[in-house]
Protein backbone atom coordinates (compact mmCIF):
# COMPACT_ATOMS: atom_id res chain seq x y z
CA UNK A 1 0.00 0.00 0.00
CA UNK A 2 1.26 3.51 -1.12
CA UNK A 3 0.43 6.23 1.00
CA UNK A 4 2.76 8.70 -0.68
CA UNK A 5 1.23 11.59 -3.05
CA UNK A 6 1.86 11.54 -6.64
CA UNK A 7 4.70 14.04 -7.78
CA UNK A 8 1.84 17.23 -8.22
CA UNK A 9 -0.85 17.91 -5.81
CA UNK A 10 -3.55 16.05 -8.62
CA UNK A 11 -2.55 14.89 -11.66
CA UNK A 12 -5.35 15.08 -14.12
CA UNK A 13 -4.83 14.26 -17.77
CA UNK A 14 -6.71 14.74 -20.69
CA UNK A 15 -8.01 11.46 -21.07
CA UNK A 16 -7.58 12.02 -24.58
CA UNK A 17 -6.89 15.50 -25.62
CA UNK A 18 -9.42 17.55 -27.66
CA UNK A 19 -11.74 14.16 -29.00
CA UNK A 20 -15.05 15.55 -27.14
CA UNK A 21 -14.75 13.73 -23.59
CA UNK A 22 -14.94 17.05 -22.03
CA UNK A 23 -17.85 19.57 -21.69
CA UNK A 24 -18.42 23.08 -20.70
CA UNK A 25 -18.15 24.19 -16.97
CA UNK A 26 -19.74 27.30 -15.46
CA UNK A 27 -17.28 30.42 -15.49
CA UNK A 28 -18.30 31.47 -11.60
CA UNK A 29 -16.19 28.31 -10.06
CA UNK A 30 -12.97 28.93 -8.75
CA UNK A 31 -10.61 26.72 -6.10
CA UNK A 32 -8.31 28.53 -4.01
CA UNK A 33 -5.85 25.55 -3.25
CA UNK A 34 -2.36 26.60 -4.44
CA UNK A 35 0.60 24.06 -5.19
CA UNK A 36 3.91 24.84 -3.86
CA UNK A 37 6.97 24.57 -5.79
CA UNK A 38 7.57 21.11 -4.13
CA UNK A 39 4.10 20.07 -4.99
CA UNK A 40 2.37 20.06 -1.49
CA UNK A 41 -0.76 20.71 -1.41
CA UNK A 42 -1.76 24.21 0.96
CA UNK A 43 -4.87 25.75 1.76
CA UNK A 44 -3.23 29.13 3.00
CA UNK A 45 -2.36 29.94 7.01
CA UNK A 46 0.99 29.76 8.31
CA UNK A 47 3.83 27.39 6.66
CA UNK A 48 4.52 25.59 9.52
CA UNK A 49 0.58 23.89 9.39
CA UNK A 50 -2.01 23.26 6.51
CA UNK A 51 -5.87 23.91 6.87
CA UNK A 52 -7.87 21.85 5.40
CA UNK A 53 -10.70 23.35 3.02
CA UNK A 54 -14.15 23.84 4.40
CA UNK A 55 -16.75 21.71 2.68
CA UNK A 56 -18.56 23.55 -0.41
CA UNK A 57 -22.12 23.64 0.04
CA UNK A 58 -23.39 23.46 -3.61
CA UNK A 59 -21.64 20.59 -5.73
CA UNK A 60 -19.16 22.06 -8.67
CA UNK A 61 -18.03 20.46 -12.02
CA UNK A 62 -15.42 18.91 -10.18
CA UNK A 63 -18.01 16.95 -7.95
CA UNK A 64 -20.20 15.76 -10.74
CA UNK A 65 -16.57 14.30 -12.23
CA UNK A 66 -16.13 12.19 -8.88
CA UNK A 67 -19.61 11.02 -9.24
CA UNK A 68 -19.75 10.18 -13.07
CA UNK A 69 -16.61 8.12 -12.88
CA UNK A 70 -17.52 6.12 -9.15
CA UNK A 71 -20.70 4.99 -11.41
CA UNK A 72 -18.31 4.00 -14.26
CA UNK A 73 -16.31 1.92 -12.13
CA UNK A 74 -19.35 0.50 -9.67
CA UNK A 75 -20.87 -0.36 -13.45
CA UNK A 76 -17.38 -2.30 -13.93
CA UNK A 77 -17.50 -3.98 -11.08
CA UNK A 78 -21.18 -5.65 -11.10
CA UNK A 79 -20.96 -6.34 -14.66
CA UNK A 80 -17.37 -7.36 -15.14
CA UNK A 81 -14.65 -5.96 -17.57
CA UNK A 82 -15.57 -7.08 -20.81
CA UNK A 83 -19.20 -6.17 -20.51
CA UNK A 84 -18.31 -2.86 -18.89
CA UNK A 85 -15.54 -2.15 -21.76
CA UNK A 86 -18.35 -2.73 -24.42
CA UNK A 87 -20.38 -0.22 -23.01
CA UNK A 88 -18.04 2.38 -22.59
CA UNK A 89 -17.39 2.65 -26.46
CA UNK A 90 -19.96 2.63 -27.36
CA UNK A 91 -21.43 6.25 -28.42
CA UNK A 92 -24.80 5.43 -27.65
CA UNK A 93 -23.88 4.00 -24.50
CA UNK A 94 -25.47 4.84 -21.03
CA UNK A 95 -21.96 6.34 -19.93
CA UNK A 96 -21.71 8.61 -23.13
CA UNK A 97 -23.57 11.82 -22.44
CA UNK A 98 -23.35 14.39 -24.65
CA UNK A 99 -19.89 15.56 -24.92
CA UNK A 100 -19.25 13.83 -21.76
CA UNK A 101 -17.99 10.05 -21.74
CA UNK A 102 -15.63 7.76 -19.93
CA UNK A 103 -13.02 6.60 -21.03
CA UNK A 104 -10.72 3.59 -20.14
CA UNK A 105 -6.81 3.02 -20.28
CA UNK A 106 -4.68 -0.12 -19.13
CA UNK A 107 -1.38 0.57 -16.88
CA UNK A 108 0.76 0.75 -19.90
CA UNK A 109 -0.83 3.54 -21.43
CA UNK A 110 -3.22 1.54 -23.76
CA UNK A 111 -6.40 2.69 -24.87
CA UNK A 112 -9.27 0.70 -23.87
CA UNK A 113 -12.45 2.09 -25.05
CA UNK A 114 -13.26 5.83 -26.17
CA UNK A 115 -16.56 6.31 -27.85
CA UNK A 116 -16.06 8.86 -30.07
CA UNK A 117 -12.31 7.41 -31.35
CA UNK A 118 -12.59 3.90 -31.53
CA UNK A 119 -9.58 3.74 -33.54
CA UNK A 120 -7.83 4.48 -29.98
CA UNK A 121 -8.45 0.93 -28.85
CA UNK A 122 -5.18 -0.86 -28.76
CA UNK A 123 -2.99 2.00 -29.03
CA UNK A 124 0.12 3.36 -26.70
CA UNK A 125 -1.05 6.42 -25.60
CA UNK A 126 1.86 7.32 -23.37
CA UNK A 127 3.82 9.28 -25.64
CA UNK A 128 0.69 12.20 -26.15
CA UNK A 129 0.48 15.38 -24.36
CA UNK A 130 -1.56 18.44 -23.99
CA UNK A 131 -1.53 21.71 -25.49
CA UNK A 132 1.77 22.47 -23.27
CA UNK A 133 3.39 19.77 -24.26
CA UNK A 134 3.25 17.89 -21.12
CA UNK A 135 2.70 14.23 -21.30
CA UNK A 136 0.07 13.67 -19.01
CA UNK A 137 -0.99 10.05 -19.32
CA UNK A 138 1.76 8.74 -17.04
CA UNK A 139 0.97 11.07 -14.98
CA UNK A 140 -2.84 9.46 -14.96
CA UNK A 141 -1.88 6.70 -15.23
CA UNK A 142 0.35 7.14 -11.93
CA UNK A 143 -3.08 8.66 -9.96
CA UNK A 144 -5.43 5.90 -10.76
CA UNK A 145 -2.34 3.49 -8.91
CA UNK A 146 -2.70 5.69 -6.27
CA UNK A 147 -6.38 4.87 -6.12
CA UNK A 148 -7.73 8.26 -7.58
CA UNK A 149 -7.24 11.54 -8.27
CA UNK A 150 -7.17 14.79 -10.25
CA UNK A 151 -4.81 15.96 -13.43
CA UNK A 152 -5.46 19.51 -14.92
CA UNK A 153 -4.38 20.08 -18.45
CA UNK A 154 -4.53 22.62 -21.38
CA UNK A 155 -6.86 22.18 -24.38
CA UNK A 156 -6.96 24.11 -27.56
CA UNK A 157 -9.99 24.39 -28.57
CA UNK A 158 -10.35 23.30 -32.53
CA UNK A 159 -13.16 25.93 -33.16
CA UNK A 160 -11.41 29.27 -31.68
CA UNK A 161 -7.49 28.55 -31.42
CA UNK A 162 -7.42 29.19 -27.71
CA UNK A 163 -5.53 27.28 -25.50
CA UNK A 164 -8.38 26.67 -22.57
CA UNK A 165 -7.46 25.29 -18.77
CA UNK A 166 -9.14 21.54 -18.46
CA UNK A 167 -9.89 18.91 -15.28
CA UNK A 168 -9.45 14.89 -15.08
CA UNK A 169 -10.65 12.76 -12.53
CA UNK A 170 -9.17 9.16 -12.98
CA UNK A 171 -9.92 6.20 -10.27
CA UNK A 172 -8.59 2.64 -10.47
CA UNK A 173 -10.88 -0.24 -11.04
CA UNK A 174 -8.64 -3.02 -10.34
CA UNK A 175 -4.67 -3.49 -10.89
CA UNK A 176 -4.81 -4.46 -14.19
CA UNK A 177 -7.06 -0.95 -15.71
CA UNK A 178 -8.55 2.66 -14.64
CA UNK A 179 -10.91 5.26 -16.05
CA UNK A 180 -11.53 8.68 -15.86
CA UNK A 181 -13.39 11.51 -17.65
CA UNK A 182 -12.74 15.78 -17.82
CA UNK A 183 -14.17 18.77 -17.79
CA UNK A 184 -13.05 22.17 -20.10
CA UNK A 185 -13.59 25.57 -18.88
CA UNK A 186 -11.54 28.84 -17.98
CA UNK A 187 -12.44 28.50 -14.00
CA UNK A 188 -12.06 25.37 -13.67
CA UNK A 189 -10.84 24.37 -10.35
CA UNK A 190 -10.37 21.26 -7.96
CA UNK A 191 -13.45 20.96 -5.68
CA UNK A 192 -11.58 21.20 -1.97
CA UNK A 193 -14.22 19.26 -0.17
CA UNK A 194 -13.61 15.96 -2.91
CA UNK A 195 -12.03 13.37 -0.69
CA UNK A 196 -8.81 13.21 -2.75
CA UNK A 197 -8.15 17.26 -1.42
CA UNK A 198 -8.94 16.03 2.00
CA UNK A 199 -6.44 12.85 1.91
CA UNK A 200 -3.58 15.43 0.48
CA UNK A 201 -3.85 18.07 2.68
CA UNK A 202 -3.62 15.51 5.75
CA UNK A 203 -0.76 13.72 4.08
CA UNK A 204 0.75 17.21 3.84
CA UNK A 205 0.51 18.31 7.40
CA UNK A 206 1.66 15.15 8.49
CA UNK A 207 4.90 14.72 6.53
CA UNK A 208 5.26 18.18 7.92
CA UNK A 209 5.19 17.60 11.52
CA UNK A 210 7.45 14.75 10.75
CA UNK A 211 10.07 16.15 9.20
CA UNK A 212 9.78 18.91 11.92
CA UNK A 213 9.69 16.18 14.71
CA UNK A 214 12.91 14.29 13.34
CA UNK A 215 14.69 17.75 12.89
CA UNK A 216 14.19 19.10 16.65
CA UNK A 217 13.43 15.69 18.54
CA UNK A 218 10.72 14.00 20.44
CA UNK A 219 10.22 16.03 23.10
CA UNK A 220 10.33 19.88 22.01
CA UNK A 221 8.65 18.42 18.69
CA UNK A 222 5.79 17.70 21.36
CA UNK A 223 5.78 20.55 23.06
CA UNK A 224 5.18 22.21 20.09
CA UNK A 225 2.36 19.97 19.07
CA UNK A 226 0.80 20.32 22.15
CA UNK A 227 0.59 24.29 22.19
CA UNK A 228 -2.44 25.05 20.83
CA UNK A 229 -1.52 28.87 20.10
CA UNK A 230 1.06 27.08 18.21
CA UNK A 231 1.95 26.67 14.26
CA UNK A 232 0.50 23.07 14.27
CA UNK A 233 -2.89 24.36 15.60
CA UNK A 234 -5.33 25.97 13.15
CA UNK A 235 -9.44 25.86 12.78
CA UNK A 236 -9.71 22.53 15.52
CA UNK A 237 -6.97 21.47 14.00
CA UNK A 238 -4.10 19.46 15.61
CA UNK A 239 -0.99 17.19 15.66
CA UNK A 240 -1.12 13.91 17.74
CA UNK A 241 1.80 12.15 18.56
CA UNK A 242 1.60 8.53 20.28
CA UNK A 243 4.24 6.09 21.43
CA UNK A 244 3.90 2.59 19.70
CA UNK A 245 2.60 1.55 23.15
CA UNK A 246 -0.09 3.62 23.31
CA UNK A 247 1.09 6.55 25.03
CA UNK A 248 -0.52 9.74 24.23
CA UNK A 249 2.62 12.38 23.67
CA UNK A 250 0.38 15.30 22.10
CA UNK A 251 -3.30 15.87 21.54
CA UNK A 252 -3.41 19.61 20.79
CA UNK A 253 -6.71 20.92 22.21
CA UNK A 254 -7.30 17.46 23.75
CA UNK A 255 -6.55 16.74 27.36
CA UNK A 256 -4.89 13.46 29.07
CA UNK A 257 -1.84 13.77 27.17
CA UNK A 258 0.38 10.86 29.09
CA UNK A 259 -2.43 8.54 29.67
CA UNK A 260 -2.68 5.25 27.54
CA UNK A 261 -4.93 5.27 24.65
CA UNK A 262 -4.26 1.72 23.13
CA UNK A 263 -6.94 -0.22 23.49
CA UNK A 264 -9.34 2.92 22.74
CA UNK A 265 -12.75 2.58 21.03
CA UNK A 266 -14.73 4.93 19.70
CA UNK A 267 -18.96 4.76 20.60
CA UNK A 268 -19.68 2.13 18.03
CA UNK A 269 -16.93 -0.24 18.84
CA UNK A 270 -14.50 0.82 16.19
CA UNK A 271 -10.81 0.86 16.99
CA UNK A 272 -9.36 3.64 17.89
CA UNK A 273 -5.80 3.32 19.48
CA UNK A 274 -4.35 0.15 18.50
CA UNK A 275 -5.52 0.82 14.83
CA UNK A 276 -3.63 4.14 14.49
CA UNK A 277 -0.47 2.23 16.53
CA UNK A 278 -0.99 -0.79 13.36
CA UNK A 279 -0.61 1.62 10.36
CA UNK A 280 2.33 3.84 11.95
CA UNK A 281 4.40 0.62 12.44
CA UNK A 282 3.17 -0.11 8.14
CA UNK A 283 4.63 3.30 7.73
CA UNK A 284 1.53 4.70 7.77
CA UNK A 285 -1.67 5.19 6.39
CA UNK A 286 -5.49 6.63 6.84
CA UNK A 287 -8.44 5.51 8.95
CA UNK A 288 -11.78 6.70 10.47
CA UNK A 289 -13.46 6.89 13.51
CA UNK A 290 -15.77 9.23 15.96
CA UNK A 291 -14.66 11.53 18.39
CA UNK A 292 -15.43 14.78 20.18
CA UNK A 293 -14.67 18.20 17.81
CA UNK A 294 -13.19 20.39 19.91
CA UNK A 295 -15.03 22.69 17.94
CA UNK A 296 -18.53 22.05 18.57
CA UNK A 297 -18.18 19.76 21.78
CA UNK A 298 -19.88 16.84 19.50
CA UNK A 299 -18.92 13.29 18.32
CA UNK A 300 -18.02 14.07 15.02
CA UNK A 301 -16.89 11.49 12.34
CA UNK A 302 -13.11 12.18 11.69
CA UNK A 303 -10.45 10.41 9.23
CA UNK A 304 -7.24 10.90 9.96
CA UNK A 305 -3.48 9.92 8.38
CA UNK A 306 -0.60 8.88 10.69
CA UNK A 307 2.80 8.01 10.26
CA UNK A 308 6.29 7.00 12.12
CA UNK A 309 8.55 9.15 13.02
CA UNK A 310 10.72 6.51 14.49
CA UNK A 311 10.33 2.87 15.46
CA UNK A 312 9.24 4.47 19.10
CA UNK A 313 6.46 6.74 18.07
CA UNK A 314 4.22 8.48 15.69
CA UNK A 315 1.83 11.42 15.02
CA UNK A 316 -0.66 12.34 13.09
CA UNK A 317 -3.46 14.61 11.81
CA UNK A 318 -6.70 14.39 11.26
CA UNK A 319 -10.12 16.10 9.87
CA UNK A 320 -14.33 15.83 10.64
CA UNK A 321 -16.52 15.29 8.03
CA UNK A 322 -19.58 17.37 8.16
CA UNK A 323 -22.71 15.43 7.29
CA UNK A 324 -21.65 11.90 8.12
CA UNK A 325 -23.85 10.39 10.58
CA UNK A 326 -21.45 9.00 13.43
CA UNK A 327 -24.24 6.83 15.53
CA UNK A 328 -25.01 2.89 14.62
CA UNK A 329 -27.47 1.86 17.43
CA UNK A 330 -26.39 -1.00 19.38
CA UNK A 331 -29.12 -2.52 18.00
CA UNK A 332 -28.00 -2.71 14.54
CA UNK A 333 -24.63 -3.56 15.55
CA UNK A 334 -25.83 -6.84 16.73
CA UNK A 335 -27.72 -7.40 13.98
CA UNK A 336 -24.33 -7.35 11.81
CA UNK A 337 -22.56 -9.89 14.31
CA UNK A 338 -25.41 -11.74 14.33
CA UNK A 339 -25.76 -12.03 10.55
CA UNK A 340 -21.52 -13.08 10.20
CA UNK A 341 -21.87 -15.71 12.99
CA UNK A 342 -24.71 -17.19 11.65
CA UNK A 343 -22.99 -17.06 7.87
CA UNK A 344 -20.12 -18.53 9.84
CA UNK A 345 -22.30 -21.48 11.18
CA UNK A 346 -24.07 -21.89 7.44
CA UNK A 347 -19.77 -22.59 6.27
CA UNK A 348 -20.09 -24.90 9.16
CA UNK A 349 -22.77 -26.95 8.32
CA UNK A 350 -22.78 -27.25 4.68
CA UNK A 351 -18.86 -26.72 3.74
CA UNK A 352 -16.98 -23.73 2.47
CA UNK A 353 -17.84 -24.53 -1.59
CA UNK A 354 -21.60 -24.54 -0.62
CA UNK A 355 -21.12 -21.41 1.50
CA UNK A 356 -19.81 -19.39 -0.77
CA UNK A 357 -22.28 -20.21 -3.43
CA UNK A 358 -25.30 -19.46 -1.32
CA UNK A 359 -23.32 -16.04 -0.30
CA UNK A 360 -22.90 -14.92 -4.20
CA UNK A 361 -26.51 -15.78 -4.74
CA UNK A 362 -28.41 -12.55 -5.11
CA UNK A 363 -31.58 -13.96 -4.26
CA UNK A 364 -30.05 -16.48 -1.72
CA UNK A 365 -30.57 -16.60 2.32
CA UNK A 366 -27.49 -13.87 3.26
CA UNK A 367 -28.16 -11.05 0.26
CA UNK A 368 -30.13 -8.72 1.78
CA UNK A 369 -28.71 -5.59 -0.06
CA UNK A 370 -29.25 -3.33 3.31
CA UNK A 371 -26.79 -6.02 5.21
CA UNK A 372 -25.26 -8.56 3.18
CA UNK A 373 -22.47 -11.43 3.68
CA UNK A 374 -19.55 -10.63 1.72
CA UNK A 375 -16.39 -13.10 1.65
CA UNK A 376 -12.72 -12.70 1.28
CA UNK A 377 -9.64 -15.84 1.54
CA UNK A 378 -6.69 -14.84 3.78
CA UNK A 379 -4.60 -13.18 0.79
CA UNK A 380 -7.10 -10.74 -0.33
CA UNK A 381 -8.87 -12.46 -3.27
CA UNK A 382 -13.03 -11.71 -2.96
CA UNK A 383 -14.96 -14.38 -3.20
CA UNK A 384 -18.05 -14.02 -2.47
CA UNK A 385 -20.46 -10.52 -3.03
CA UNK A 386 -23.65 -10.82 -4.45
CA UNK A 387 -24.31 -7.32 -5.84
CA UNK A 388 -20.84 -7.15 -7.95
CA UNK A 389 -20.27 -10.44 -9.37
CA UNK A 390 -17.81 -8.31 -11.95
CA UNK A 391 -15.00 -8.36 -9.08
CA UNK A 392 -15.66 -12.05 -7.22
CA UNK A 393 -12.34 -14.52 -7.76
CA UNK A 394 -10.37 -11.19 -7.79
CA UNK A 395 -7.56 -9.75 -5.67
CA UNK A 396 -8.87 -7.10 -3.57
CA UNK A 397 -5.90 -5.95 -1.44
CA UNK A 398 -5.13 -2.17 -3.27
CA UNK A 399 -8.45 -1.10 -3.29
CA UNK A 400 -8.68 2.24 -1.51
CA UNK A 401 -11.74 3.67 -0.44
CA UNK A 402 -11.62 7.82 -1.64
CA UNK A 403 -10.04 8.77 1.99
CA UNK A 404 -7.66 5.95 1.71
CA UNK A 405 -8.80 3.19 3.67
CA UNK A 406 -7.42 0.20 2.72
CA UNK A 407 -10.73 -2.22 3.16
CA UNK A 408 -9.65 -5.42 2.41
CA UNK A 409 -6.17 -5.73 5.20
CA UNK A 410 -8.26 -4.74 7.38
CA UNK A 411 -11.32 -6.77 7.36
CA UNK A 412 -9.08 -9.56 7.11
CA UNK A 413 -7.18 -8.45 10.42
CA UNK A 414 -9.88 -7.92 12.13
CA UNK A 415 -11.23 -11.26 11.66
CA UNK A 416 -7.77 -13.13 12.11
CA UNK A 417 -7.96 -10.96 15.42
CA UNK A 418 -10.84 -12.39 16.61
CA UNK A 419 -13.46 -10.35 14.46
CA UNK A 420 -14.13 -6.27 15.31
CA UNK A 421 -15.64 -3.43 13.69
CA UNK A 422 -14.39 -1.06 11.06
CA UNK A 423 -15.70 1.84 9.16
CA UNK A 424 -15.08 2.52 5.38
CA UNK A 425 -16.94 4.22 2.38
CA UNK A 426 -18.60 1.51 -0.45
CA UNK A 427 -21.20 1.24 -2.74
CA UNK A 428 -24.58 0.44 -1.52
CA UNK A 429 -26.85 -1.59 -3.56
CA UNK A 430 -29.83 -0.94 -1.73
CA UNK A 431 -29.54 3.15 -2.49
CA UNK A 432 -28.37 2.60 -6.21
CA UNK A 433 -25.01 1.88 -5.34
CA UNK A 434 -23.86 5.35 -4.00
CA UNK A 435 -20.93 5.40 -2.00
CA UNK A 436 -21.77 5.61 1.21
CA UNK A 437 -20.30 4.77 4.52
CA UNK A 438 -20.41 1.17 5.75
CA UNK A 439 -19.79 -0.08 9.28
CA UNK A 440 -18.99 -3.78 8.64
CA UNK A 441 -17.81 -6.44 11.42
CA UNK A 442 -15.69 -9.54 10.38
CA UNK A 443 -14.04 -12.95 11.61
CA UNK A 444 -12.62 -16.00 10.17
CA UNK A 445 -14.90 -18.97 9.41
CA UNK A 446 -12.14 -21.34 8.64
CA UNK A 447 -8.67 -21.28 8.46
CA UNK A 448 -8.42 -19.40 5.29
CA UNK A 449 -11.74 -18.16 4.83
CA UNK A 450 -12.90 -15.00 6.28
CA UNK A 451 -16.67 -13.39 6.21
CA UNK A 452 -18.31 -10.36 7.09
CA UNK A 453 -21.50 -7.57 6.77
CA UNK A 454 -22.12 -4.51 7.42
CA UNK A 455 -24.47 -1.63 7.57
CA UNK A 456 -24.63 1.88 5.77
CA UNK A 457 -25.49 5.13 7.24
Amino acid sequence: MDHRPLPVIFFLLILVLGTGCTSPVPTAWNASLTQTSSGTPTGGGSSNALVTPEPSITATPGDDLISFVNDAVVYSQRVGRAAALEEFADPNGSFTRGDRCIVAFDYNGTNLAHPFHPEYAGQDMLSQTDAAGVRMIGDMRDAARNGSGFVAWQHENPATGITEPGLSYVKRVDDTWWLGSGVVGYEVGIPQQSPDVVRQVLFARVSHAVGFAREVGREAANEAFNNISGPFAANGSYIFGFDMNGTTLARGFQERVGGNAGDLTDMNGVSIGQRKIRLAQQGGGYFYYVYTDPVTGKPGFKVSYVEPVDPGWGVGAGTYLPGVPTVFTQERRDRIVQCVGEAVSYVRTNGREAAVREFNDPNGSFSDPEMFVFAFDRNGTLLANPFLPGIVGMNRLQDRDPYGEYPVPYIIDNAVGGGGFMYYFFADPSSDYRIRLKLAYSQMAGDDLVVGAGIFS
